[in-house]
């Protein structure tokens, strides 16, 4: 998922809980069809740039949850489309699939990660059979599964995430919350809305870290601002 290539920062020494798929690892009346658009922005000083959109769809199936994201960058003629299912009653990974200009790649979550992964770049294609312990979520599902945590002033955890980069790292990683605080958003439909204000990082990369902006309410994402290193993006719901 794109997001979660943006979204890191190198973290070591943590002691606060450690949250791993298990039943009622949240409360499911946040787990609901949810369909919205973000507007990506490049910021510079004080002026913002849209690059692009994202669509997000997230599904109810049966006993599992499908996320889909639709990255629609200008002057690409193609999305990147991401697919995630995990399961409803303790949100462990069962597929994701990834597709665009630069790679392709699937993942089937088992007893081993099984798949493969397309670097159209160079032709090449690799087969995927990776033997990890359990006990962790999809990183391309994580950032979703924050807005879901019981967030309140203060709340810190660390979230084992599993993810597959040949270009970086491959295997279990960790997601930390750093900080969560009160904070308002003025919505264009809404008006000022109360919001979780959360800090997050992860092991993906090494010097970027993601802000989001959630309704306490509804947990519905208004803002995420990305810092990655000396520059600013930020993905901003669209409200129409």
């Amino acid at each position: 998922m794109l997001l979660t290539l943006v979204i890191a920062f190198p973290i070591s020494g943590w002691s606060q809980q450690v949250i791993v798929p298990k039943k009622n690892v949240v409360d499911q009346k946040w787990i609901h069809n949810q369909d919205y658009k973000m507007r990506w922005l490049m910021v510079r000083d004080t002026v913002k740039v849209a690059i692009g959109e994202v669509d997000y769809r997230i599904k109810i199936v049966d006993d599992k949850i499908q996320v889909i994201t639709d990255v629609k960058m200008k002057g690409s003629p193609a999305s990147w489309i991401d697919t995630t299912i995990v399961s409803k009653q303790n949100l462990s990974p069962i597929y994701h699939s990834s597709y665009n200009a630069q790679r392709n790649m699937s993942l089937a979550f088992g007893k081993d990660i099984k798949g493969f992964y397309l670097d159209k770049t160079v032709g090449k294609s690799t087969s995927i059979n990776e033997n990890v312990p359990s006990g962790y979520f999809d990183s391309n599902f994580y950032p979703i599964l924050i807005s879901w945590l019981p967030l309140n002033t203060g709340y810190k955890a660390t979230l084992s995430i599993f993810d597959y980069n040949p270009k970086g790292k491959i295997g279990v990683l960790k997601a930390n919350v750093l900080n969560v605080k009160e904070a308002s958003y003025i919505s264009r439909k809404l008006g000022e809305r109360k919001v979780w204000e959360v800090e997050v990082a992860d092991e993906i990369s090494n010097d970027s870290k993601s802000i989001y902006y959630f309704d306490k309410l509804t947990r519905q994402l208004y803002k995420q601002k990305i810092i990655v290193g000396a520059r600013v993006m930020e993905m901003v719901l669209v409200e129409e």
